[in-house]
């Protein structure tokens, strides 16, 4: 980090960083202050009182991944800091947590501890050097005899000590070096370690603050009355009649909807249950799902309409004329189609927002990813200058990508703002039920693929060309690709660039629907990672080979790729027949700084599956906490089983059909097979832990169920195949 920066960082944390500890239950109040024992504000992201408690800023969202306490360990260990003296905050919106790199202030795509690893350490690292400088000056002896330690700057020659709460003070006010050794990742002593986690005891004794628990006094609170369709408008609705509800104070439109704002969740939802809307559903009542599919099938077939997918960075640019003549000369040609449905994020938490608009200030609460795009809209919406409008991010109870949508807080301020005008002050939340969470979700997109595959003599894949059709989430976000250019949304990782194959060509073929879609774990990598693995895969079956040795050759030059290929396959003893009935498969995924191998084995009779065992072999780089990534990887796991096995949003008449736990299910302690996590320590950079184990996991298993019984699944979820799982 430049000096200036710092500088900047350290500055700005006295206007905004205290603004979150207007109500003590959801954050770490400034207690330093409170009790009269506050030492030194070195910056944004830390503070040390008298006492020795050290406050670290966690500047990313805690939707369950751990890093509320992975980014504090890595400045904690640059500080030398004991970690039995951490105390962690959960960072605000302000600007100051903008991210260097990215240059945006939001959570998503695994990077949280790839790009904030430099960050935290520098400010670990000038941290020490600061307290150093401060307890060298006391005792007036050189720097270079002072060394830190657990929490304490200690004195070589003399063996006197300072600990940090008794240097923070003056080390606060000291001049902040040009620049700061940062430790040999060797001599790390608390990164790659596990320790408990911080937030744990909060969640199990229930003191933790989600979005959904945000209680304020005199607050009112909101429901909404929506179409079951996926798109609608509001025609008519009779007020009156809502206002004579028990507890009702007001009812309004809204985008999407009628907003019941009531003393109680439940006066509000009573009510919304009974009152009559007339809705404008003309645009969504034609969706269902045999007309969806049938769409994405035809447009494998509209070559005019096909959008190039850009190659990765010193890729050449794919040429379809050279792709064909290949397939045409080829010595075999194999073509599948593969088909993934509509799926929903289905976190724990429904969505929810508490939002309080003052005559110059708004004040909002809200389990968020992207906290700068929430304060934009709390800008937009009300007129107040962004500079006052206040954002506390509470913990998530799960995002996945559904909490970096902003049609929820859109909602929740229009609620406030309108509240605000006959009774001003007055904070609202809003909370979504759990069928709406389902019904108006954006989904994970539809797509269908159709994959050529052309090989040699010596069964050598040459050439590849997938089309993919479903929807664009660049569309659906206003951010529209070059013209002729596909969505990389779609289209990422469609034809791994891993895999040493002379010719590649993918394209796009956009199928717009009135389907809201937007980004879900692992995003194109999640049903991506299922058509380019299964296709390797139909290759190896019907040629014969080993899949393993397929891809061992096929990444040769990558050793990464190859080492968690063969570290799996050891673990897994993939020489051992598993005999009648019974099917090993395996997959590999390169995503999000990270290399996965999977292999899931099976047991098949007669159309009935038992997934007998999960085993992983993770590389991520540098580990930050062994049993968070563990904890992760297996996560994604679930994850990636649920949707595999039986995870879909059909639609009829515009309306979703799975609208609740009971009929989209999500993979139960007592349906999960074991799962075992090897975890690689390469010595590479960080990478993400999240969503590179979600890919990986379909594809493996459906080859697995091919080996087992001569069939594979090549739509999800695999229960649409006819097949059961026990």
């Amino acid at each position: 980090m430049k000096r200036r920066h710092f500088l900047k960082v350290g500055a700005t944390a006295t206007g905004g960083f205290y603004l979150t500890a207007s109500i003590g239950s959801v954050f770490a109040l400034d207690t330093a202050r409170e009790t009269g024992t506050r030492g030194g504000q070195f910056n944004a992201y830390l503070e040390i009182d008298k006492d020795g408690r050290i406050f670290i800023t966690c500047p990313q969202a805690e939707m369950g991944q751990g890093i509320h306490d992975g980014l504090p360990k890595i400045l904690a260990e640059e500080l030398e800091a004991q970690w039995e003296d951490v105390v962690i905050r959960l960072a605000g919106g302000e600007d100051t947590y903008v991210n260097p790199i990215t240059r945006r202030h939001r959570t998503a795509s695994s990077d949280s501890t790839m790009t904030y690893f430099a960050l935290m350490r520098t400010t670990g690292a000038t941290a020490r050097e600061m307290l150093r400088a401060a307890a060298a000056e006391r005792w007036g002896v050189s720097l270079n005899e002072c060394r830190a330690e657990r929490s304490k700057i200690l004195h070589e020659r003399s063996g006197h000590s300072f600990s940090y709460g008794e240097l923070a003070a003056d080390a606060a006010r000291q001049s902040v070096p040009s620049s700061a050794e940062l430790k040999d990742q060797t001599r790390f002593s608390l990164v790659g370690t596990t320790t408990p986690r911080k937030d744990t005891p909060s969640k199990v004794d229930g003191s933790a603050i989600f979005g959904i628990d945000v209680t304020l006094p005199g607050m009112l609170h909101a429901v909404l009355r929506r179409s079951t369709t996926v798109k609608s408008r509001v025609i008519e609705f009779d007020r009156d009649a809502v206002l004579t509800f028990p507890g009702v104070v007001d009812a309004f439109e809204v985008s999407d909807g009628v907003a019941i704002v009531a003393k109680s969740t439940w006066h509000a939802r009573r009510a919304a249950d009974t009152i009559t809307v007339k809705f404008d559903e003309s645009e969504s009542l034609a969706i269902n799902t045999a007309g969806l599919r049938q769409r994405l099938r035809n447009a494998l077939n509209q070559d005019d309409l096909a959008l190039i997918a850009r190659p990765g960075r010193g890729q050449p640019f794919p040429d379809l004329d050279a792709t064909l003549k290949a397939l045409s000369v080829a010595h075999r040609r194999f073509e599948w189609e593969y088909e993934v449905p509509y799926v929903a994020h289905a976190a724990l938490e429904p969505l929810c927002a508490t939002v309080v608009v003052h005559a110059d200030e708004v004040e909002a609460w809200i389990p968020t990813q992207q906290p700068d795009r929430v304060r934009d809209v709390m800008s937009e919406l009300t007129g107040v200058a962004r500079s006052r409008c206040l954002l506390n991010v509470t913990f998530l109870g799960g995002g996945f990508g559904r909490k970096w949508e902003l049609d929820f807080v859109r909602q929740a301020v229009q609620i406030a703002n309108a509240v605000s005008k006959r009774r001003p002050n007055t904070p609202v939340k809003l909370t979504w039920t759990r069928e709406q969470d389902f019904r108006h979700d954006r989904f994970r997109p539809a797509h269908m693929v159709r994959t050529r595959i052309g090989i040699d003599e010596s069964n050598n894949i040459l050439v590849v060309q997938s089309r993919i059709t479903g929807g664009s989430i660049l569309r659906q976000i206003n951010r529209p690709p070059p013209p002729g250019v596909a969505d990389f949304f779609a289209v990422g990782d469609l034809i791994s660039n891993r895999y040493l194959i002379p010719l590649k060509f993918a394209d796009f073929v956009e199928v717009y629907e009135p389907v809201p879609i937007g980004m879900w774990r692992s995003v194109s990598s999640s049903m991506n990672g299922f058509f380019s693995e299964s296709a390797l895969d139909d290759v190896a079956y019907l040629v014969r080979r080993d899949p393993l040795q397929l891809r061992l050759e096929l990444c040769e030059d990558d050793p990464r790729a190859v080492a968690v290929l063969r570290k799996a396959a050891q673990l897994s003893d993939w020489e051992r027949p598993l005999g009648k009935g019974r099917g090993r498969g395996i997959s590999l995924t390169v995503a999000y700084g990270s290399y996965c191998a999977e292999i899931v084995e099976v047991a098949v009779k007669g159309r009935g599956v038992t997934i007998t065992r999960v085993i992983t072999v993770f590389d991520c780089g540098l580990i930050i906490d062994p049993r968070n990534v563990e904890a992760q990887v297996q996560g994604g796991i679930i994850w990636g089983l649920s949707a595999a096995i039986d995870g879909q949003v059909r639609f009829e008449k515009g309306a979703a059909i799975e609208s609740n736990f009971d009929n989209a299910p999500i993979l139960r302690f007592a349906q999960t097979p074991p799962i075992e996590v090897h975890l690689l320590r390469s010595g590479y950079p960080p990478g993400g832990a999240g969503e590179a184990s979600v890919p990986g996991v379909a594809p493996a298993l459906a080859s697995a169920i091919q080996i087992a019984c001569g069939e594979r699944p090549r739509s999800l979820p695999i229960v649409s195949s006819g097949f059961t799982f026990t």
